[in-house]
């Protein structure tokens, strides 16, 4: 059996890679916020700087958003702590997040997201990963057939979309390293 080194948000810990298991040696903090009514005619991360389309955010956004990241964590078995005082920390900026209207086979409007995920660590920024998704009809861009059929073939939820975008934040945010 082959046992890897991991570095989860700069902590060691050790991973079996047949049971998909990671302890890590210590916590990650964890923050998520939203771009407030104020700052959305702002056009920038007031953390790193990066291009940002900032749109209404749900008033539920921030804790639906913490909630699928503690899960995430956990599934990955990473020990957090809410707050940034725990270094390194991941953060999240939300600045979009609209609910689809309409069904699972017909929408109005389809659901969209636009977040930060940004790893830091005394006070330094490490690492960022921007996710932005409006969901397409398939006709509308045929790239799109893999996810299509991974989200069963349906318009999805918002929280949907979140989920989605954290697990690719957290496979960019965390290391394995053998």
């Amino acid at each position: 059996m082959r046992i890897l080194i991991c570095v989860v948000a700069g902590i060691w810990g050790i991973m079996i890679p047949h049971w998909n298991l990671c302890w890590a040696i210590g916590d990650v903090g964890i923050e998520v916020e939203r771009v407030s009514a104020e700052e959305r005619g702002i056009d920038r991360c007031k953390y790193c700087g990066k291009f940002i389309n900032p749109g209404n955010v749900h008033g539920d956004a921030v804790m639906i958003m913490q909630n699928k990241l503690k899960m995430a964590l956990t599934d990955r078995t990473v020990g957090y702590v809410e707050g940034k005082e725990k270094m390194p920390y991941i953060n999240i900026l939300i600045y979009r997040y609209e609910e689809r209207k309409g069904g699972n086979f017909a929408v109005e409007k389809p659901a969209s997201i636009g977040f930060h995920m940004h790893l830091i660590n005394n006070s330094v920024l490490k690492k960022v990963f921007v996710y932005e998704e409006d969901q397409q009809a398939l006709m509308e861009n045929l790239l799109t057939i893999g996810k299509f059929v991974k989200r069963g073939g349906k318009w999805v939820t918002v929280e949907r979309l979140a989920e989605d975008g954290i697990e690719k934040g957290l496979h960019k945010l965390i290391e394995v390293a053998e």
